[in-house]
């Protein structure tokens, strides 16, 4: 499950809760610091890391720039 950051509307507290995206979207979450379900979404920036040596295929390849954009062999860069 992902994890999602609120800021409350009544008190102010910014938190992290780990839910289902049903559950962020039903309003079920609440303020752990008062208990208000009147919440407001904050998008913050996030990290991708990728394992791996090889890539899938040239359209999603984080490594075209520097290989050409073959993606049919292996990185090694």
């Amino acid at each position: 499950m992902p994890f999602y950051t609120f800021q409350c509307n009544s008190c102010g507290e910014k938190f992290e809760v780990r839910c289902s995206i049903a559950e962020k979207d039903s309003g079920s979450v609440v303020c752990p610091g008062c208990g208000a379900n009147e919440l407001d979404r904050i998008f913050e920036g996030f990290s991708v890391s990728m394992k791996g040596n090889s890539c899938a295929g040239a359209a999603e390849c984080p490594m075209a720039k520097k290989c050409g954009g073959c993606c049919h062999a292996p990185h090694k860069v």
